[in-house]
């Protein structure tokens, strides 16, 4: 049977060319199977798209990849100066220069770092933050690394209050200085961050006032990091949205952060501190309301020698909870402890009964060595080891006597174990030192017979029970503290 073709017919095959389909099933131009053709082909369907939407595929680019696109036809030529702006510069001159190709455009994202001597003052920052292209900026980031110069005329440098300009549409803000030189005004201009989600403030000098000023007018903020601050002893967190919070300590004394009250959280599920005792005293952390509490670390023993043997939990008070009831919520804890007194370990358990994943830093500064390690416990009666541990790593682990013999209390004691995974110091990690620690582990004497061990060596150069910025930010990380495949620890600014 013969098949008529029509013009309505081909009109209507046309139409249906027109229309964009799956690049998987685009013919080649042409008819052609070359890959150069295909790609032309998959770029002359992309170009169909329309403005907004190829603007918003522009602003996820850095910004000198972005401007790139105006060579790739004349569709996409003036796309570069409408979309929504993604700028990352290294100095003022750089973001002076892409401002300007801009011509003004809108800005979704702007990174500035600035490595200069703080003598040169901020009016640089307020003139590239002047321009009108940045209204509406929703992600702001200032990096500022001030000359190591010592001067006898020693002072702190005022942030640049152009910044909060951006206050009413920033969905993420970032403040990192190095060397503690940059210092909020007291007189801080009135704040209100409505669509603030993600809060970054490191290595500032900012009052108790105007830091509980600033976070009060945060009324969707998710995810908050405070390190290395001076100026607040007193931190009190009460916000109904905040998800995941961060708060590690200066080193100096004056404005040392001593106490951190969480007295209403509802929604927040992680907690992050440092592990680190400045001057032998650690941090009060008194958690009144947080039922949703699952990720929690790094949490340091803080025991002197005067100390040793006590119940380190009701000895420092560290964690006070209503009713001194133990948290069941956490499932995710990471400690930083001495690898030598296994008791230190036993009470944070007793304390987190329902731990799954125990993440532990190798302190062996804080060891206090008295003779041989005592041999492994048996049967020890601990809801955690006997229905609830399943994974157990070990970060910068040497292999000494002490580390082996608080193993050996895990492998006779944790009944569920599932993995147990050694993060080696580099300078330990080879083949043969491998073998000899299977050969001192016995093994054999396994309360759980289904473990799986590994060794590798550490990423974390750093040598830091400081989370990953990035990880505390980022809530779709289900465990923060593996840091075995991450891509962030070199990162000089994380």
């Amino acid at each position: 049977m013969d098949v008529v073709t029509t013009r309505s017919t081909q009109r209507r095959r046309l139409d249906l060319d027109d229309e964009p389909r799956p690049l998987g099933q685009q013919p080649p131009p042409g008819g052609g199977g070359g890959d150069e053709h295909d790609d032309e082909g998959r770029l002359d369907l992309i170009s169909r798209l329309p403005d907004d939407v190829l603007g918003g595929v522009i602003t996820l680019l850095p910004a000198k990849d972005g401007a790139r696109t105006q060579v790739l036809s004349r569709r996409w030529c003036p796309l570069w100066r409408s979309a929504p702006l993604n700028l990352e510069a290294d100095g003022f001159a750089a973001a002076q220069a892409i401002l300007a190709s801009h011509q003004g455009g809108p800005g979704r994202r702007f990174s500035l770092t600035w490595r200069g001597h703080h003598l040169d003052g901020f009016s640089a920052v307020d003139d590239v933050l002047r321009p009108p292209g940045l209204d509406g900026l929703q992600e702001f980031e200032l990096r500022y690394s001030p000359s190591a110069i010592i001067d006898t005329d020693f002072r702190l440098d005022p942030a640049p209050l152009s910044v909060f300009r951006f206050s009413p549409t920033l969905r993420v803000f970032t403040v990192h200085c190095r060397r503690r030189r940059l210092q909020f005004p007291t007189a801080c201009p009135v704040l209100h961050l409505p669509r603030l989600e993600q809060l970054t403030l490191k290595g500032v000098v900012i009052s108790e006032t105007t830091l509980h000023g600033i976070l009060s007018s945060c009324l969707v903020l998710q995810s908050l990091v405070l390190q290395a601050n001076a100026g607040y002893r007193h931190l009190r967190i009460s916000s109904p949205t905040l998800r995941s919070l961060g708060v590690w300590a200066n080193t100096s004394r004056e404005g040392m952060l001593q106490q951190i009250n969480i007295e209403d959280a509802p929604l927040l599920e992680r907690l992050f501190t440092d592990g680190v005792c400045y001057g032998g005293n650690g941090q009060q952390i008194q958690v009144i309301r947080a039922p949703k509490l699952k990720i929690l670390g790094y949490l340091a023993d803080c025991v002197s020698e005067s100390e040793f043997g006590i119940r380190i939990l009701k000895k420092m008070e560290f964690l006070s909870l209503p009713n001194s009831s133990a948290m069941r919520t956490v499932t995710i804890l990471a400690l930083d402890v001495a690898p030598d007194n296994p008791d230190v370990v036993v009470d944070f358990l007793t304390w987190f009964p329902c731990v799954e994943k125990l993440h532990l830093s190798m302190r062996h500064w804080k060891m206090i060595k008295r003779g041989k390690p005592k041999n492994a416990r048996r049967h020890v009666s601990l809801e955690c080891l006997d229905q609830h541990l399943k994974m157990l790593e070990l970060k910068s682990y040497r292999g000494d006597m002490w580390e082996v013999s608080l193993v050996r209390f895990f492998l006779s004691n944790a009944r569920v174990l599932e993995s147990l995974k050694f993060l080696a110091d580099r300078g330990e990690y080879s083949t043969e030192w491998i073998a000899n620690q299977r050969k001192q582990q016995h093994w054999s004497t396994r309360a759980s017979r289904g473990v799986t061990i590994c060794f590798a060596p550490d990423p974390d150069h750093r040598r830091s029970t400081c989370a990953p910025t990035k990880h505390i930010h980022n809530l779709a990380l289900h465990d923060p503290f593996d840091t075995s495949a991450c891509t962030c620890l070199n990162d000089e600014w994380n």
